[in-house]
């Protein structure tokens, strides 16, 4: 049998109206070769579909349309309708002459339902996401309406545009008279268009309807920047941020034959960050070119009597002067005190140490105060192109509210003294510092990193001098370069892996804005220290005097003075300054400048004007864009020709170790435990001496005190350890390669210890580990100066205190140290060893030379062969010594009773043998 149909039948339907709101789009799909679109909406509900009018070359189009289904079935219980509504579907798409329109983007909206159309609610306009299958298409202001048509009257139709329908009032935005000023600095980095390069651009900007043209640029080869940078806007636009149009920007290059072809288009979404208060319009001070200076204590009177205390001396020190270098100040901004203990104690000064950019710290917003870095791109996307960036427009805008009355005046202009569009000359120093955590490029899970640095047409690289097998290198590297800014701005640092047979990787890189920190008001170009020195480690580096900078501060900022009514005391704005406020509780320093220049720059640093830092960069590799892949440790400076040579640069290069030699002369040891017994049953050891730095695979082994009966062994016998060390950092750098097959050594930085261990030796097996000793040359324990007194309790062990020295500073020690065993746990004294030590230079060693044990050159000191008893020898290579040492000592009251009572044995024997002969010649011959 069939199954019997089932038929859902309505009886009626209701009838509804919908009006949809359709205001405004922005940041649009671009589909036309210009970069642009011509726009148009069509929207879909049940049924029917309407359209809007078209909008001829724009991404962001303004249609303020309404669209009225005047009658639209629908069945179902309205109720139900007005909680769950059917949803509206807007394509938008693209005009063209020839061909189908095409396909921008999809969004769906739900309606605010109406069942009596005397309700008095409103719908509010709110943006829509569009959407290209999994593509960002931008956005539709819009709001919709759907009313139940019962045969009451219906709200009033919006007013008409000719033959359109606009948006109503009270749906529509509230518009005021709004006044944007837009600083049109620049173009960068275009790429070429149409296989022509992009030389002669101007901007096009377009804000709800209004249209301003910047200028053209001649030659951006010779000067990129607008001559004439300044544009006005005059118009009205919506109240709320909410519905704010966007600023579509275009630009166009300027070819023969009167050809303006659009090569990059950018659409500014939201112009709320470029909004400002309009009451410090009035008051003169909206965009304060400088920070404010911060309170500080100041002195109120303006006659004051300064008593100046002499500045104290410096504290001496076992460490020089000379041993204070940029890494010391490195170290103690880091908080690493052990690599710069004596630039800690003096409590100079330190830097920040930043942990991001450091245009992205302390809210400098990418120092974008002056102007804004905004990418262009071509608009319609190139599936060929992984990147659609074809250049960046360099400028800022200002918007705020105008009078309504056109009559009144117009607030002053946000946008004054600003500063010459030429290009200006400029000197980079480039300090990098070390990078760290760096992705792994070798198979052994290391790299091999060198550093490439690129500024314009020239590239630096310091691949010669690549760090072998390393992810935290340190490259204590200066590059200097020239920069015609804003021709060179990009600066581009790699970090690069080095490959012997393949081409070198690229690790990371980044990339810094030179022109932006050449602009911005925190004065980017060369970073503020905390005090003024005029020598020693902390030397100012810049071209401009710390007074000058004031001065400079107060004039863009429009501050009166700097006033010095002394070298200690002055005046800026309404504060008054006095230098015993900042540094009555700074050491003193020989080095220290001019009071009046000590005073300017404290002043100085109270403002967040940047100061003396080391940032941390993000590397990241193009071919994974979004992981980092390690950070860069630098800083820049920027020093333009116009202020005048800078001073001298900071030497930043990494601390080379300095060559050292250890001289251990193992003398004697005592009380050393007896491991063996000998055939008589004795109680006996064979003793030697072994050591080596700690690091370094090398041992040595003094010769063999045979037979020591009493723990006792003479050795005098000479150890050479030679070694370099980092005196600033207290470590041992040790190169040493991993495998036989690595082809380059890898550096280590490890304590400086020196290992001695007692063992015995045996011949026919492993030999026995007696004690040990760990002695670190920067925290040696004080020796004994006889045996008896060298216990335990000499060598630090966590609990005990313990009198600790540096060799380094002793130079020379000889005495008793106790050797242990601990394999159980727990210290067991197993012997003494009496050693000196002595540490030389590698000049000292070359000039006063010493051999390995007794071998020439046998000085410093001379070693006489050691005076060992009679009964320390090897017993099988010894046989008279072993019947006289061994068997005669121990049994020579048994041998001689054996002798004797064989000798009578023998002459009984011989008596027995002998006597019946004897008796029967005897008896014979009496006969």
């Amino acid at each position: 049998l069939a199954a019997p149909r089932m038929f859902l039948t309505f009886k009626s339907p209701h009838k509804y109206q919908l009006r949809a709101y359709i205001y405004q789009a922005r940041d649009l799909l671009a589909a036309d070769d210009t970069g642009l679109s011509d726009p148009f909406a069509r929207v879909a509900f049940m049924t029917q579909s309407m359209v809007t009018e078209r909008q001829k070359n724009t991404l962001s189009p303004t249609w303020d349309q309404t669209l009225i289904f005047s009658e639209v079935e629908i069945y179902g219980n309205p109720a139900v309708l007005e909680v769950t509504p059917p949803e509206i579907y807007i394509e938008l798409f693209d005009h063209d002459t020839f061909g189908k329109p095409e396909f921008l983007g999809r969004t769906k909206g739900l309606p605010m339902v109406k069942l009596d159309p005397a309700d008095a609610r409103t719908p509010v306009l709110q943006w829509y996401n569009i959407k290209r299958l999994d593509q960002e298409g931008g956005e539709l202001l819009a709001a919709f309406e759907l009313i139940k048509l019962t045969g009451k009257d219906l709200p009033f139709l919006p007013p008409k545009r000719g033959d359109l329908y606009i948006v109503p009032n009270g749906i529509r935005p509230v518009m005021q008279r709004t006044g944007i000023e837009v600083l049109c600095w620049g173009v960068r980095n275009m790429k070429k268009f149409q296989l022509s390069a992009v030389t002669s651009p101007s901007v096009r900007f377009e804000c709800g309807g209004h249209v301003q043209d910047s200028c053209i640029i001649k030659d951006t080869r010779r000067n990129p920047n607008f001559p004439e940078n300044l544009l006005f806007f005059d118009v009205m636009l919506p109240r709320e941020e909410l519905y704010m149009p966007p600023m579509n920007i275009n630009v166009k290059d300027h070819r023969q034959f009167g050809r303006k072809p659009t090569v990059g288009v950018h659409t500014l979404k939201s112009m709320e960050e470029f909004r400002i208060d309009p009451m410090a319009i009035e008051s003169g001070s909206a965009t304060p070119l400088v920070p404010p200076i911060q309170n500080s204590s100041s002195v109120q009177s303006s006659e004051i009597i300064i008593n100046i205390p002499e500045e104290p001396k410096e504290k001496d020190s076992p460490l020089s002067i000379e041993e204070l270098d940029w890494w010391s100040k490195f170290y103690a901004s880091t908080n690493d005190f052990e690599k710069c203990k004596k630039y800690h104690l003096m409590k100079y000064d330190t830097l920040e140490v930043l942990h991001t950019e450091l245009e992205n710290s302390h809210n400098y917003k990418g120092f974008s105060d002056f102007c804004h870095t905004l990418e262009l791109s071509r608009g319609k996307e190139d599936n060929d192109e992984e990147d659609n960036t074809v250049g960046e427009f360099k400028g800022s805008f200002r918007v705020y509210p105008l009078p309504p009355d056109p009559s009144e005046p117009l607030p002053p202009r946000v946008f004054q003294s600003v500063p010459p569009s030429d290009p200006e000359e400029c000197l980079v120093r480039v300090y990098v510092i070390q990078a760290t955590d760096l992705q792994p490029s070798d198979p052994n899970g290391l790299a091999d990193p060198y550093l490439e640095v690129e500024l314009g047409k020239v590239k630096l690289s310091t691949r010669d001098e690549y760090i072998p097998n390393c992810i935290n290198p340190v490259f204590g590297r200066l590059f200097e370069l020239k920069a015609l800014i804003p021709l060179n701005k990009d600066l581009k640092i790699r970090v690069k892996d080095y490959d012997m047979l393949s081409t070198d990787d690229t690790v990371g890189e980044t990339v810094i804005d030179l022109e932006n920190r050449y602009l911005t008001k925190s004065r980017a170009t060369c970073s503020l220290p905390k005090t003024y020195w005029e020598g020693g480690v902390n030397l100012w580096r810049d071209s401009q005097k710390p007074l000058e900078i004031l001065q400079d501060y107060c004039r863009k900022n429009r501050l009166e003075g700097p006033t010095f009514i002394n070298n200690t005391t002055a005046t800026v704005g309404n504060k008054q300054y006095n230098l015993l406020d900042f540094e009555k509780n700074l050491p003193a320093s020989k080095h220290w400048g001019p009071e009046n220049q000590r005073l300017a720059l404290h002043i100085l640093n109270m403002t967040t004007l940047v100061k003396e830092h080391v940032e941390a960069r993000a590397l990241f590799n193009p071919l994974q864009p979004s992981i980092e892949q390690g950070r860069l440790h630098m800083w820049v400076d920027i020093f333009p020709n116009s202020l005048g040579p800078p001073a001298a640069p900071f030497n930043i290069t990494p601390r080379k170790p300095n060559k050292y030699v250890l001289r251990c002369v193992i003398w004697n040891t005592k009380d050393v435990i007896l491991e063996e017994e000998s055939i008589t049953g004795e109680k006996m050891s064979d003793i030697y001496v072994q050591a080596w730095m700690s690091g370094i695979d090398e041992k040595m082994k003094t010769d063999v005190h045979y037979r020591s009966l009493d723990g006792e062994g003479n050795f005098n016998w000479r150890f050479v350890f030679p070694f370099e060390y980092q005196l600033a950092e207290q470590t041992m750098v040790v190169r040493k390669k991993e495998h036989f097959w690595s082809l380059d050594a890898t550096e280590l930085k490890t304590t400086p210890k020196c290992i001695v261990q007692i063992w015995d030796n045996d011949k026919f097996s492993r030999d026995d580990f007696i004690g040990h000793l760990e002695l670190n040359l920067n925290a040696l324990p004080m020796p004994a100066k006889l045996s008896r007194t060298c216990k335990l309790t000499m060598l630090p062990d966590g609990v005990n205190e313990v009198k600790l020295v540096s060799l380094f500073e002793m130079k020379h020690m000889k005495g008793f140290w106790p050797c242990y065993d601990d394999s159980t746990g727990k210290r067991v004294l197993t012997g003494k060893v009496e050693m000196e030590l002595e540490l030389v230079t590698l000049a000292e060693a070359e000039e006063r030379p010493a051999g390995v044990g007794r071998d020439e050159p046998n000085m410093y000191p001379k070693l006489e062969p050691p005076k060992r008893p009679a009964t320390s020898f090897l017993w099988f290579t010894s046989p008279w010594k072993t019947l006289k040492f061994i068997l005669w000592r121990n049994y020579r009251f048994v041998i001689i009773t054996t002798l004797i009572i064989l000798l009578l044995v023998l002459l009984i024997g011989l008596f027995i043998y002998s006597f019946p002969e004897q008796l029967s010649r005897w008896i014979v011959g009496n006969k």
